[in-house]
C-alpha cells in the first residue's frame, strides 16, 4: 500500500470518528426531549448542597475505566508489552468507535489498533473472555434486583417471582459452568464453518487454554469492581437529582435497568432514549418524576460515556490505522 494511501486512511478514519462522535453529541444537545428541563434541573442541583454526590460521581469515572483496563491489559501482556497509559488509550478508543455499534462491539475493533497486527485476533479473545465475565455479573446483579422490584413494587404473585428466579439461576449456573471450562469452547468453535473463514482467529483460540480458574476469577473480580462502580455512580446521581430511595430499593432499581438495557441490541448513542424511558418506568416506583429520572440516565451517560469517548477519538491520532490493513493484505 502506497505510502500517501496509508495516511489518507488514518486520516479519514480518525475524521470520520471524531465526525460522527460530535455529530451524535450535537444532536443529543439539541434535538432531545424535555433537554431544556434537564439542564433546568442540573442547574438547580447544582445550585444546592447536594454537589458533592455528582462530585463523588466524578471521581469514581476513572476507577470505572481504570477496572476494565487491568482486566485487559493482565493478558495482553504475555504476547506484547504494553504500558498502563498504552492500554488506556486502547480501551477508551474502544469506547469512542464502541458508540456507534450495537451492543458496543466496536470495542474491539478500537483496541486491536494499539496492539501489534499479529495479535490483533488474541486481543478480540482476551476482551470477549472479559465480556463475557461482565455479562454475568450484570446478570447475576440484575436477576437478583429484578426479584426485589417484584416482589416490592410489582407486587407479583410469590409463584412468578420463583420460577423466575429459578429459571435465571439455572441459566447463570450454566454460564458459569462454561466460563470456568473455557477451554471446552475450542473444540466447539472449530465445528463452526463460518469460523474457518477466518483462519487466523480459528488458530488464536488456543489463548483459552492459558486461562487457569484463578485468573479467570481474577476476572470476575474486576468485573464486579467496575459494576459496583457503575452502580454506585449511578446512586449517587440518584441523590443528586433528589431521587428519594434507600440503599436496597436503589441498587435493586439500578440492577434491574442495567439488566433491561442489556436487552437493547441498540449503539449506546442512539438507544439512549430507550434506555431513558426504561429509567422512567423504574423510578416512578419510588415516587421520582420524569424529568430527574431522565437527567440522572442522560448525566450517567456524559460522564462515564462521552467524556471517556472523547479522549479515546484524541487517542486514535496516536496510531497508524492503516498498519492493520497492511498486515491483513500481507497475510491474505
Amino acid at each position: 500500500m502506497a505510502l500517501s494511501k496509508r495516511k489518507y486512511i488514518n486520516l479519514y478514519f480518525k475524521a470520520l470518528v471524531l465526525v460522527l462522535l460530535l455529530g451524535i453529541l450535537y444532536f443529543e444537545l439539541t434535538e432531545k426531549e424535555n433537554l431544556s428541563k434537564i439542564w433546568a434541573s442540573f442547574q438547580q442541583q447544582l445550585a444546592s448542597a447536594r454537589i458533592g454526590w455528582l462530585l463523588m460521581v466524578l471521581i469514581l469515572m476513572p476507577l470505572n475505566w481504570i477496572a476494565e483496563t487491568q482486566k485487559w491489559r493482565q493478558f495482553m501482556l504475555r504476547f506484547e508489552p504494553m504500558s498502563h497509559w498504552k492500554a488506556m488509550r486502547a480501551v477508551l478508543a474502544g469506547v469512542a468507535v464502541s458508540l456507534f455499534t450495537p451492543n458496543r462491539v466496536g470495542e474491539y475493533g478500537g483496541r486491536i489498533l494499539f496492539v501489534q497486527p499479529e495479535n490483533r485476533w488474541k486481543s478480540v479473545i482476551i476482551n470477549l473472555v472479559g465480556n463475557f465475565a461482565q455479562f454475568m455479573v450484570l446478570l447475576t446483579a440484575g436477576t437478583a434486583g429484578s426479584v426485589w422490584i417484584m416482589g416490592r413494587f410489582w407486587h407479583l404473585e410469590p409463584l412468578y417471582i420463583q420460577v423466575f428466579a429459578l429459571m435465571a439461576t439455572i441459566g447463570l449456573g450454566m454460564m458459569f459452568l462454561v466460563y470456568y471450562n473455557i477451554k471446552g469452547v475450542i473444540p466447539i468453535a472449530r465445528k463452526i464453518p463460518v469460523l474457518h473463514r477466518v483462519k487466523r482467529f480459528v488458530k488464536d483460540l488456543r489463548v483459552l487454554q492459558q486461562f487457569s480458574r484463578r485468573e479467570l476469577s481474577d476476572i470476575l473480580k474486576w468485573a464486579t469492581f467496575r459494576y459496583a462502580i457503575y452502580a454506585t455512580q449511578y446512586f449517587f446521581l440518584l441523590k443528586f437529582f433528589d431521587i428519594k430511595t434507600g440503599i436496597l430499593d436503589g441498587y435493586a432499581g439500578i440492577a434491574a435497568i442495567f439488566l433491561l438495557q442489556t436487552s437493547i441490541p441498540l449503539p449506546p448513542v442512539t438507544g439512549l432514549v430507550a434506555r431513558g424511558s426504561l429509567a422512567v418506568q423504574v423510578w416512578e416506583q419510588v415516587g421520582a418524576n420524569e424529568i430527574s429520572s431522565l437527567a440522572a440516565t442522560f448525566t450517567l451517560w456524559i460522564i462515564n460515556l462521552i467524556l471517556p469517548a472523547l479522549v479515546g477519538t484524541f487517542s486514535l491520532f496516536y496510531v497508524n490505522i492503516a498498519k492493520t490493513f497492511v498486515h491483513e493484505n500481507d497475510c491474505a
